[in-house]
């Protein structure tokens, strides 16, 4: 996949291995950006659970908004003041590493007994052979749908396709009661959606070198899919333009929408609202023409480059990485574990709902990051399906400025992984 990095560097002697990171002290703040109220349930149990293991630490934990991750983040970078510990979402790594505001945590990481067990996604946030974040968690894409929606509608058979997600979201619509086959997310956070939706039409979007490799007609196809859907079959809840999380969940529980697309961390959340198996049910995101909609991320914790106090921000960053913890937030959000012995909880093989999370970490690839990605999704890609959404843009123009500005995105991406490697040469 784009972006991808080189793996973690070879394993270290047995005398080195027996070193052990130095005890945290004083006090550690931490940037995330969660604001739903399972995650933070989940975060203030797992401050408990720090609190006792490390108890000479003073844990602060902050929440920053997406929308204003990356300007936080790069204001307090240079600025050289900001948290100790960092998240980090897989789709800004790279960015973020640009930037400048990620330590180096290589030496930290071999030290810590519990990197085994996160290995499989560490190489997601390593970079010329340095680790830069201990793995929380995966987000893994997929699609709930509304069983007595279905029924209602005498759909027998779960949609696999895209043309059948088309079918089922025209079946399940009914403008005279309100109901809608699809809660579209157009609003906030909407562009992740037009980068799955390309992908699943194009293939891969970007090469490991940055070189772009979204064609034309794929995009004008995916473009014209995304958007008539709402424009031409009316099949997606009127407010798509301005709705984002909480909107699209709010037209599911409901009853205005027949399905929603999001991913694993909504499972405690919709099974509060909705009861599985006789009113909701998982689904993988339906296949495209050359890929699946959507993907598998990874999200880890990081320490800030600036911190000051980074023995106590890398023993909260693996506190997340640890079992217990990991375990914690499955059981209150419902997101995948990194953590191969989270993995095995009882609580994943007891609901059935996640056999299509299982069955996904085998099909969906994992997705982007490379240098402007965040910024070509949230600054191209869905302004420009917004102008379709209003008919002050066509499909088509949309595709054409989508692909000419990941085409300049690419460039520059390649511009900096080179600069970055000669920067960092012999370091």
């Amino acid at each position: 996949m784009a972006g991808a990095v080189a793996s973690v560097g070879s394993s270290a002697t047995s005398a080195f291995a027996a070193r052990t990171n130095k005890k945290g002290t004083g006090k550690m703040t931490y940037w995330n950006h969660f604001t739903g109220a399972p995650e933070r349930a989940a975060f203030a149990e797992t401050t408990e659970a720090f609190k006792k293991a490390s108890p000479a630490i003073d844990a602060d934990i902050q929440t920053v908004t997406n929308d204003d991750w990356m300007a936080k983040y790069i204001a307090s970078t240079t600025a050289k003041s900001g948290p100790d510990a960092v998240m980090i979402d897989v789709t800004r790594f790279t960015d973020m590493l640009r930037i400048g505001g990620l330590r180096d945590i290589t030496t930290y990481n071999k030290q810590w007994p519990g990197k085994d067990a996160v290995a499989g996604d560490t190489p997601a946030f390593s970079f010329n052979r340095k680790v830069y974040g201990v793995p929380f968690f995966t987000f893994i894409d997929w699609t709930y749908y509304r069983k007595d929606m279905f029924e209602a509608a005498g759909i027998k058979k779960e949609p696999t396709t895209l043309e059948e997600f088309r079918a089922a979201a025209i079946a399940c619509t009914n403008p005279s009661k309100g109901q809608y086959g699809f809660a579209m997310r157009g609003g906030s956070g909407g562009g992740g959606f037009i980068v799955n939706v390309l992908h699943a039409y194009n293939g891969s979007l970007m090469s490991p070198s940055f070189k772009a490799t979204l064609s034309l007609d794929a995009a004008v196809e995916a473009m014209r899919f995304w958007v008539n859907l709402a424009v031409k079959d009316k099949a997606v809840v009127p407010t798509v333009a301005t709705d984002g999380y909480a909107q699209i969940f709010s037209n599911f529980y409901t009853g205005k929408a027949a399905m929603v697309m999001h991913h694993g961390g909504s499972f405690i959340d919709v099974g509060k609202n909705l009861k599985y198996g006789s009113e909701v049910m998982t689904l993988a995101r339906p296949n495209g023409p050359k890929g699946q909609l959507g993907f598998q991320a990874p999200l880890a914790n990081g320490v800030f480059q600036h911190t000051k106090n980074p023995d106590a921000a890398f023993e909260y960053a693996s506190f997340l990485g640890s079992p217990a913890a990991q375990t914690t937030f499955l059981k209150g959000t419902g997101y995948f574990p990194t953590s191969t012995d989270a993995a095995k909880d009882k609580f994943i093989a007891d609901n059935r709902q996640f056999d299509t999370a299982v069955a996904s970490l085998k099909t969906l690839p994992k997705t982007y990051t490379f240098p402007g990605l965040t910024a070509w999704r949230d600054l191209t890609c869905l302004p420009e399906f917004q102008k379709c959404l209003t008919g002050s843009q066509t499909p088509e123009g949309a595709a054409k400025v989508i692909v000419e500005r990941l085409n300049t995105v690419a460039k520059a991406a390649a511009a900096a992984n080179r600069k970055y490697y000669s920067d960092n040469r012999g370091k």
